[in-house]
Protein backbone atom coordinates (compact mmCIF):
# COMPACT_ATOMS: atom_id res chain seq x y z
CA UNK A 1 0.00 0.00 0.00
CA UNK A 2 2.86 2.39 0.67
CA UNK A 3 3.39 2.46 -3.01
CA UNK A 4 -0.07 2.74 -4.19
CA UNK A 5 0.78 6.60 -1.56
CA UNK A 6 3.89 7.31 -3.75
CA UNK A 7 1.75 7.41 -6.81
CA UNK A 8 -1.53 8.30 -5.92
CA UNK A 9 -0.68 11.99 -5.59
CA UNK A 10 0.24 12.09 -8.84
CA UNK A 11 -3.18 13.10 -10.29
CA UNK A 12 -5.54 13.57 -7.32
CA UNK A 13 -6.82 16.95 -8.85
CA UNK A 14 -8.24 18.10 -12.41
CA UNK A 15 -11.28 19.96 -13.50
CA UNK A 16 -13.59 20.00 -16.66
CA UNK A 17 -16.01 22.44 -17.79
CA UNK A 18 -19.36 22.46 -20.33
CA UNK A 19 -17.94 23.78 -23.54
CA UNK A 20 -14.46 22.78 -23.39
CA UNK A 21 -12.70 22.37 -26.77
CA UNK A 22 -9.83 20.07 -26.21
CA UNK A 23 -8.18 18.03 -23.51
CA UNK A 24 -5.57 21.23 -22.76
CA UNK A 25 -8.56 23.24 -22.41
CA UNK A 26 -9.71 20.85 -19.56
CA UNK A 27 -6.55 20.79 -17.82
CA UNK A 28 -5.56 24.50 -18.48
CA UNK A 29 -9.33 25.05 -16.55
CA UNK A 30 -8.00 22.47 -14.46
CA UNK A 31 -5.11 24.50 -12.81
CA UNK A 32 -6.73 27.70 -12.79
CA UNK A 33 -9.36 26.08 -10.29
CA UNK A 34 -6.73 24.88 -8.19
CA UNK A 35 -5.14 27.70 -7.56
CA UNK A 36 -7.52 29.75 -6.92
CA UNK A 37 -8.17 28.06 -3.87
CA UNK A 38 -6.32 28.90 -0.72
CA UNK A 39 -6.16 25.17 0.72
CA UNK A 40 -7.88 21.93 -0.37
CA UNK A 41 -9.06 19.14 1.36
CA UNK A 42 -9.65 15.53 -0.75
CA UNK A 43 -10.69 12.67 0.59
CA UNK A 44 -10.11 9.09 -0.95
CA UNK A 45 -10.17 5.65 -1.55
CA UNK A 46 -7.36 4.33 -3.63
CA UNK A 47 -7.47 0.06 -4.86
CA UNK A 48 -4.10 -1.85 -6.43
CA UNK A 49 -3.91 -5.18 -6.96
CA UNK A 50 -6.77 -5.70 -4.70
CA UNK A 51 -5.87 -3.38 -2.04
CA UNK A 52 -8.08 -0.89 -1.06
CA UNK A 53 -7.16 1.93 1.93
CA UNK A 54 -8.63 5.37 3.00
CA UNK A 55 -7.00 8.52 2.92
CA UNK A 56 -7.16 12.37 2.93
CA UNK A 57 -5.11 15.15 1.02
CA UNK A 58 -4.51 18.27 1.94
CA UNK A 59 -3.23 21.20 -0.45
CA UNK A 60 -2.10 24.28 -0.35
CA UNK A 61 0.14 26.03 -3.13
CA UNK A 62 2.90 23.62 -3.99
CA UNK A 63 2.61 22.02 -0.28
CA UNK A 64 0.85 19.14 0.58
CA UNK A 65 0.12 16.29 3.28
CA UNK A 66 -1.17 12.75 3.12
CA UNK A 67 -2.76 10.99 5.96
CA UNK A 68 -3.66 7.52 5.82
CA UNK A 69 -4.01 4.93 8.63
CA UNK A 70 -0.26 3.50 7.97
CA UNK A 71 1.55 6.64 6.63
CA UNK A 72 1.94 10.08 6.98
CA UNK A 73 3.37 12.13 4.46
CA UNK A 74 4.72 15.94 4.05
CA UNK A 75 6.10 18.87 2.22
CA UNK A 76 7.04 22.21 2.79
CA UNK A 77 8.16 22.94 -1.08
CA UNK A 78 11.04 21.86 -0.78
CA UNK A 79 11.48 18.90 1.56
CA UNK A 80 9.70 15.65 1.98
CA UNK A 81 8.97 13.08 4.98
CA UNK A 82 7.27 10.68 5.12
CA UNK A 83 6.94 8.73 8.53
CA UNK A 84 5.33 4.64 8.29
CA UNK A 85 4.07 3.48 11.44
CA UNK A 86 4.83 -0.01 10.36
CA UNK A 87 8.59 0.40 10.54
CA UNK A 88 8.22 3.76 12.89
CA UNK A 89 10.49 5.53 10.69
CA UNK A 90 10.82 8.64 9.15
CA UNK A 91 12.44 9.24 5.75
CA UNK A 92 13.46 13.01 5.27
CA UNK A 93 14.11 13.65 1.12
CA UNK A 94 14.39 16.55 -1.46
CA UNK A 95 12.31 15.36 -4.37
CA UNK A 96 13.22 15.71 -7.76
CA UNK A 97 10.34 17.43 -10.38
CA UNK A 98 9.73 13.56 -11.50
CA UNK A 99 9.37 12.59 -8.00
CA UNK A 100 6.94 15.38 -7.11
CA UNK A 101 4.54 13.79 -10.44
CA UNK A 102 4.35 10.80 -8.01
CA UNK A 103 3.60 12.65 -5.04
CA UNK A 104 2.01 15.99 -5.75
CA UNK A 105 -1.65 16.07 -7.34
CA UNK A 106 -0.89 18.95 -8.78
CA UNK A 107 1.97 18.41 -10.40
CA UNK A 108 0.61 16.65 -13.71
CA UNK A 109 -1.91 19.13 -14.19
CA UNK A 110 0.95 21.82 -14.77
CA UNK A 111 3.32 19.81 -16.21
CA UNK A 112 0.43 18.18 -18.80
CA UNK A 113 1.41 20.58 -21.60
CA UNK A 114 4.68 19.60 -21.75
CA UNK A 115 5.21 15.98 -20.26
CA UNK A 116 2.11 14.39 -21.94
CA UNK A 117 -0.31 14.11 -24.73
CA UNK A 118 -3.88 15.08 -23.69
CA UNK A 119 -7.24 13.30 -25.26
CA UNK A 120 -10.97 13.86 -24.44
CA UNK A 121 -12.49 10.47 -24.53
CA UNK A 122 -15.91 9.37 -24.88
CA UNK A 123 -17.66 10.42 -21.93
CA UNK A 124 -21.39 9.77 -20.07
CA UNK A 125 -23.64 12.22 -19.56
CA UNK A 126 -22.57 15.15 -16.90
CA UNK A 127 -18.88 14.01 -17.18
CA UNK A 128 -15.35 14.60 -19.12
CA UNK A 129 -12.89 11.75 -18.84
CA UNK A 130 -9.36 13.01 -19.79
CA UNK A 131 -6.32 10.50 -21.15
CA UNK A 132 -3.08 11.54 -20.62
CA UNK A 133 -0.26 9.39 -22.12
CA UNK A 134 3.02 10.06 -20.60
CA UNK A 135 5.78 11.42 -23.50
CA UNK A 136 8.60 9.82 -21.77
CA UNK A 137 8.84 5.94 -22.30
CA UNK A 138 10.36 5.21 -19.17
CA UNK A 139 7.95 6.99 -16.87
CA UNK A 140 6.24 4.91 -14.15
CA UNK A 141 2.92 5.88 -14.79
CA UNK A 142 2.51 5.50 -18.18
CA UNK A 143 -0.96 6.58 -18.70
CA UNK A 144 -4.28 8.16 -16.17
CA UNK A 145 -7.39 8.58 -17.34
CA UNK A 146 -9.17 11.52 -15.01
CA UNK A 147 -13.20 11.28 -14.62
CA UNK A 148 -14.34 14.90 -14.54
CA UNK A 149 -18.07 15.80 -12.68
CA UNK A 150 -19.01 18.50 -14.64
CA UNK A 151 -20.93 20.25 -12.51
CA UNK A 152 -18.60 20.49 -9.68
CA UNK A 153 -15.41 20.70 -12.00
CA UNK A 154 -13.74 18.61 -9.96
CA UNK A 155 -12.44 14.79 -10.39
CA UNK A 156 -14.73 11.73 -9.18
CA UNK A 157 -12.23 9.16 -10.18
CA UNK A 158 -8.87 8.25 -11.24
CA UNK A 159 -7.08 5.25 -12.76
CA UNK A 160 -3.47 4.88 -13.24
CA UNK A 161 -1.67 2.32 -15.55
CA UNK A 162 1.99 1.62 -14.20
CA UNK A 163 4.81 0.56 -16.59
CA UNK A 164 4.37 -2.89 -15.41
CA UNK A 165 0.64 -2.50 -16.45
CA UNK A 166 -0.30 -2.85 -13.11
CA UNK A 167 -4.06 -0.22 -12.86
CA UNK A 168 -4.52 2.06 -9.59
CA UNK A 169 -7.75 3.46 -8.88
CA UNK A 170 -7.96 6.56 -6.99
CA UNK A 171 -12.05 6.90 -6.28
CA UNK A 172 -12.49 11.04 -4.55
CA UNK A 173 -14.98 10.84 -2.00
CA UNK A 174 -14.81 14.36 -1.14
CA UNK A 175 -12.67 17.76 -1.98
CA UNK A 176 -13.21 20.59 -0.02
CA UNK A 177 -11.90 24.48 -0.28
CA UNK A 178 -10.20 25.70 3.18
CA UNK A 179 -8.55 28.84 4.36
CA UNK A 180 -4.80 29.77 4.54
CA UNK A 181 -2.98 27.32 6.55
CA UNK A 182 0.40 27.55 8.56
CA UNK A 183 3.24 26.35 6.89
CA UNK A 184 4.15 23.98 10.14
CA UNK A 185 1.36 22.20 9.04
CA UNK A 186 3.15 20.71 6.08
CA UNK A 187 6.48 19.73 8.08
CA UNK A 188 7.19 16.76 10.14
CA UNK A 189 7.18 18.29 13.90
CA UNK A 190 9.18 15.45 15.83
CA UNK A 191 6.96 16.40 18.84
CA UNK A 192 4.16 15.02 18.28
CA UNK A 193 6.19 12.18 17.04
CA UNK A 194 8.84 10.94 19.96
CA UNK A 195 10.87 7.93 19.68
CA UNK A 196 10.78 7.47 15.80
CA UNK A 197 14.02 7.02 14.00
CA UNK A 198 14.71 10.03 11.62
CA UNK A 199 16.36 8.54 8.32
CA UNK A 200 17.91 11.87 6.47
CA UNK A 201 18.53 10.81 2.63
CA UNK A 202 19.11 13.95 1.70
Amino acid sequence: MKRIYSILSLLLISVAAFGATSAADVLKRSADKIKSAESLYVTFTANADGHTSEGMLVLQGEMFTISSPNMMSWYDGKTQWTYSSQIGEVNIITPTPEELQQINPLAIVKSFSSGYTTQLLKSPAGKSIVRLTSKNAKSDITSADITIDNTTLYPTRIVLTMSNRQKVTIDIKSVNRGGKLPTENFRFDKKRYPGVQVVDLR
